[in-house]
């Protein structure tokens, strides 16, 4: 088996994987699958993460679908599988049972698996490498029913056996009934009558007609008061019964060991049932708490670097869905033209968290653990993670703080290279802010040498100032509202920011003489560089909220317009439909009142004929009325459509001049314009699609020879289709 490249304890423990490992193993079933949650290390190979955190999203995609996968959660049996190499051993029914049940599991996922491949190509892909052997489950199922109990058809003996078993039990119920009826008929039994010991029904006899019964004695109550009596003519059958069941536990055990001996060439098949299993729980845990925290499976990229988009610290988000509270996105991004980001501002303004994020999001990609960030981010592996986060004070060496981060910086130097991410908290404190600035600047400087990426967080000015050395270094800011004076937790790249310490304080109240004190004891060019840096800020902060401003009224702009030009539409629509509606009604009142004048004609003159004549005379100038109507539309359509295909042949024309084209085009033209016709000449009827030769011509027709049959017609009506040579 491959040796894991671990990532060092300290790492993990400095970036609180441990307790996204606890968070994941919550959603485990087993404990075997809770204890493989809790040891997951990062990996450094690409396939290995890929295929971990493809089986991983793919669980997920399951749980957010119609398509769920089906229930796969089998007690591991792993201690039971121990037993097939122990001679004459067996294992125990309900442990078969959990066999021949991870079989059918094992069978029916292989089947869900292939049945959608599209869906799930990893989880197939890792099924696919199991043997499948549904005899295995087919031998159980024929001795062992579905609640882990020996079947009565396992072997003729053992029927046989319960057969006789259950006519001794009737036989002893019928006779224990008859006991007891007949003592309690006497009044020699207690109000409760009967009760069980050691399998044997007895009959609670009251102490004073204890001796009135035949019987073995097998108890007394507490208070002594009555006594439990086994008739005599039960006892004979209950030894025949404990016999028969003494035979039926044999034969069991005789049963169980030819299933266990059955089993033992399948000894290392089982255990890799096991094995997946367990692992399968594992990718259950990890999709489900993937699900809680809204997280997606990582891209890697083909060059190296780090781009976060809207990243999540995965247990701020947990902490802070419990009570309600937000949590700020950040967006990071490291690359070969910005190798490592140097982030300043106030203290408890996020830059810790930022940090943080950046490593823990890493190590959980690394171990195939989906992350909560936008799908636009991109990853790269390291081969090596370092970190120096929080207070390292070590009693237990006699090291201060600050002896212990030179002790860790000496580790980095030796293990820092191209490869390796570095994470460093509160860079250079714990010493002489002048003297431990500068030695951080030398590391930092070492650092940048050796081609690594990183993130650091500091306060102090020279290295804030660092940045305009080295083109991969750049620098980056917490944002902080200058009119409130709290922190708004977004992380801003490109600018070094102040640590608003005199302002700060002034919120808080310190007094106006002690804050000028101070700042008269501060070399006054620091004071200087921090006012800068926090004016920076701050026009920053407004120009942003300028922007922000500007695209909301952008938005809501286009939406007006979008809205405006929708109820234009509609608005035309029903107008339209007005219209319609009212010309309709005014045509209906028309029409009404001149049957009501033709109807009160007839009713002065009784004249049915004329009254006849009237209605069709009406009847026929409304339909030359309605047919006007229609030519007029149609020809206006016409003339709309002609006018727009002389626009599009006055377009191809102009197009096509540049190719000598438009004089073939005017040849082909000809047939749509008057022509002189000749005998010979082929032509058609306009608007028919079918050619004619000119036989003949007379007057203002011609006729038309079309093979089969001939015809005459007007020459006005002809379109000519090609000339006769």
């Amino acid at each position: 088996m491959r040796k894991k490249q671990n990532i060092h304890p300290k790492v993990l423990q400095d970036l609180e994987f441990d307790q996204i490992l606890s968070h994941i193993a919550v959603f485990a079933q087993s404990e075997q699958a809770k204890n493989k949650v809790l040891q997951t290390q990062p990996e450094t190979v690409k396939d290995i993460i890929e295929t971990e955190l493809s089986k991983t999203n793919e669980y997920l995609t399951s749980l957010e679908s119609a398509t769920p996968l089906p229930y796969h959660y089998i007690k591991p049996f792993n201690e039971a599988v121990k037993k097939l190499d122990i001679e004459n051993s067996f294992i125990e029914p309900k442990n078969l049972l959990n066999i021949a049940q991870a079989v059918d599991t094992i069978t029916g996922l292989k089947k869900f698996f292939t049945k959608l491949s599209s869906y799930f190509p990893y989880l197939l892909n890792e099924i696919k490498q199991l043997k499948i052997h549904p005899a295995i489950a087919k031998t159980i199922h024929q001795k062992i029913d579905t609640y882990g109990n020996i079947k009565d058809t396992a072997s003729d003996d053992l029927l046989q056996i319960r057969k006789q078993i259950n006519s001794v039990n009737q036989e002893i119920l019928q006779i224990f009934a008859y006991e007891k009826h007949k003592y309690d008929k006497l009044g020699f039994l207690s109000d409760i009558k009967e009760t069980v010991i050691d399998e044997r029904n007895v009959l609670a006899v009251q102490a004073a007609f204890r001796k009135k019964i035949k019987g073995n004695i097998l108890g007394t109550s507490k208070t002594g008061s009555i006594v439990f009596i086994e008739p005599d003519a039960t006892s004979k059958l209950q030894k025949q019964l404990f016999s028969l069941k003494y035979d039926e536990k044999q034969e069991i055990i005789k049963i169980l060991k030819a299933l266990t001996d059955e089993l033992r060439p399948f000894k290392d098949v089982l255990i890799t049932y096991n094995n997946y299993l367990i692992n399968l729980d594992v990718i259950a845990a990890k999709a489900k708490f993937g699900k809680q925290i809204q997280a997606i499976k990582p891209v890697f990229s083909q060059h190296k670097q780090v781009k976060l988009v809207k990243a999540f610290h995965p247990l701020l988000k947990i902490t802070n869905s419990k009570v309600g509270l937000p949590v700020i996105p950040q967006n990071i991004t490291l690359n070969e033209q910005q190798r490592i980001i140097i982030i300043s501002g106030p203290n408890a303004g996020g830059k810790s968290i930022s940090l943080k994020t950046a490593g823990l999001l890493q190590l959980m990609a690394q171990s195939g653990i989906l992350i909560p960030v936008h799908e636009s981010s991109r990853l790269t592996i390291f081969k090596n993670i370092l970190t120096d986060i929080g207070d390292n004070q070590s009693i237990e060496n006699q090291l201060s703080t600050y002896s212990y981060r030179l002790k860790n910086m000496r580790y980095f130097l030796r293990k820092i290279n191209p490869d390796t991410l570095f994470l460093i908290d509160e860079f250079g404190t714990g010493s002489d802010p002048d003297l431990g600035g500068a030695l951080a600047e030398a590391f930092l400087e070492e650092f940048y040498k050796k081609g690594a990426f990183g993130i650091i967080t500091t306060h102090y000015n020279n290295l804030k100032l660092i940045a305009d050395k080295y083109p991969e270094i750049i620098n980056a800011h917490m944002e902080f509202d200058t009119r409130n004076l709290k922190p708004t937790y977004e992380l801003n790249i490109g600018q070094a920011g102040s640590s608003f310490t005199f302002e700060v304080a002034q919120k808080i109240g310190i007094p106006y003489n002690i804050i000028n004190k101070a700042k008269k004891k501060v070399d006054r060019n620091k004071v200087k560089f921090d006012q800068t840096l926090s004016r920076m800020q701050r026009e920053i902060k407004k120009m942003k909220d300028l922007q922000h401003e500007y695209d909301l009224l952008k938005t809501k702009l286009e939406q007006e317009r979008q809205d405006h030009t929708q109820l234009n539409k509609t608005l035309l629509q029903k107008l339209n439909r007005f219209n319609k509606l009212y010309q309709l009604e005014s045509d209906i009142l028309k029409a009404g009142e001149k049957i009501n004048k033709l109807f009160n004609a007839y009713f002065k003159h009784q004249n049915a004929k004329r009254l006849t004549t009237q209605v069709f005379k009406w009847a026929e100038i409304e339909k030359n009325k309605q047919f006007t109507k229609l030519n007029k539309t149609k020809k206006q359509n016409n003339k709309q459509k002609k006018t727009e295909q002389e626009k599009i042949k006055q377009e191809v024309l102009l197009e096509l001049q540049s190719k000598d084209i438009a004089k073939d085009l005017e040849k082909i033209e000809i047939k749509t314009m008057n022509f002189t016709p000749k005998v010979g000449d082929q032509v058609r009827i306009k608007g028919s699609q079918a050619n004619a030769t000119i036989e003949k011509l007379e007057k203002n027709k011609a006729l038309l020879n079309y093979g089969k049959f001939t015809a005459s017609v007007p020459i006005k009506d002809l379109e000519l289709i090609l000339r006769k040579s």
